[in-house]
């Protein structure tokens, strides 16, 4: 079962975090198996707990097998954790990775933006998703593009762009919304279409090259009238982070530590911001397995955390709706299972989803099995890494 192709996942790679690794995984030991007895349900704030697989409802010799797909020297796993009815059962580090060790998220970010705007919602900082973003963005009332200065020389996944498309009519600008940039749709030419090979043409790498990646997206002409072409762009990422800092007078990371990072107990996150101190909303976030484990936890949980609804549960079904019929692999800064070519015939709950970065960043949410799954790698699309292959191991041993 193979990935839809060309599936790239936008990100920053001028300051990538590469953990080294002694360039080959070994077999998992017995460590890999969780240790410990179930207590009953509790929230893992200050720390995870860990219980053996039998204990909720998992087969452990099965879970090994798990360990030795995700082991393969050939897809550079660095950190990986299973999580079932709110325990480890499963948890493996390679090379000089460890269980404290930040890593990259890459564009698992956009999914963490998502969660922010949906509580910026609820607050009413913004009136609706259908609000038009030039009411925080004055710049889109003005003919003229503002210079940026550079800082350095220089996915379309799944593109649902017709063969022939009308050119957007004049100030399509200025009808973008905060729904077209959820659902990746804003019309804004992009492209970021290679990572791996060739990027002198990829936007998210020129964008990288600027003082102020906000007004490199805002700058960007019009291709298309907003919400009638759905394209991946780190690009309308950037700018649902800019309108959380200017709704709300404070970055989009400290937004997130007040909102959701400290009350799930995962303070110590990081988030770079571009040189003008915007937080990066395509990229950026530096959090260990088990802090990411936590926020895809957060969405299994429908939103709340111990006594309180930290995102909104009515925002978390909306986004992880379909965005349409032709488009329904992806919703707010989510993926949908549908991304897997294949998905049909295969015994993966379908109410699966997952946040995704390149180099195959993933949290995985199966909320029909209660399971969080992290996996954090250094690998450049390797064949021999296949979601689909690796979520029915972990389904198999369910018992």
């Amino acid at each position: 079962m193979n990935k839809i192709k060309n599936l790239f996942f936008g990100t920053l790679l001028i300051s990538i975090l590469l953990f080294s690794s002694n360039g080959e995984n070994e077999c998992c030991t017995g460590q890999f198996i969780g240790q410990g007895v179930y207590e009953g349900e509790y929230w893992p704030t200050t720390g995870w707990k860990s219980c053996k697989p039998e204990d909720v409802g998992m087969d452990s010799k099965k879970l090994m097998a798990v360990c030795d797909y995700v082991a393969n020297p050939n897809i550079h796993t660095e950190g990986f954790v299973v999580i079932r009815k709110g325990y480890i059962v499963a948890e493996t580090y390679f090379g000089n990775f460890a269980m404290d060790s930040r890593h990259q998220s890459y564009s698992i970010a956009k999914s963490f933006v998502s969660a922010l705007i949906g509580i910026a919602l609820e607050k009413e900082l913004f009136k609706s998703v259908d609000e038009e973003i030039y009411h925080y963005y004055p710049e889109l009332n003005r003919k003229k593009v503002f210079p940026i200065r550079s800082t350095g020389e220089t996915k379309q996944a799944c593109d649902s762009i017709p063969s022939i498309q009308s050119p957007p009519e004049p100030g399509a600008k200025r009808r973008i919304t905060i729904k077209h940039l959820l659902a990746m749709s804003s019309g804004l030419k992009w492209n970021e279409q290679d990572y791996y090979v060739d990027t002198s043409q990829n936007d998210a790498f020129i964008m990288a090259q600027t003082s102020d990646y906000i007004q490199y997206v805002l700058n960007k002409p019009i291709e298309f009238e907003p919400g009638t072409v759905w394209r991946y762009s780190s690009g309308d990422s950037v700018l649902l982070a800019g309108l959380i800092e200017r709704a709300s007078f404070m970055s989009a990371y400290k937004f997130g530590l007040e909102h959701v990072f400290i009350p799930i107990g995962i303070s110590g996150i990081r988030w770079q911001s571009d040189p003008a101190g915007h937080t990066i909303g395509g990229w950026g976030i530096e959090a260990t397995v088990r802090e990411y484990a936590k926020f895809g936890y957060l969405y299994l949980k429908k939103g709340k955390w111990e006594d309180c609804q930290i995102v909104p549960e009515p925002w978390i079904r909306e986004s992880l709706q379909p965005l349409s019929e032709r488009v329904n692999f992806y919703g707010y800064q989510w993926w949908l299972l549908p991304v897997f070519t294949g998905y049909e015939e295969s015994i993966i709950p379908k109410d699966t989803f997952l946040a995704w970065g390149i180099y195959t960043q993933q949290i995985f949410v199966i909320p029909e099995e209660d399971i969080i799954i992290v996996r954090v790698a250094n690998d450049p699309g390797s064949e021999e890494w296949d979601e689909l292959e690796f979520l029915t191991l972990i389904i198999n041993s369910v018992l």
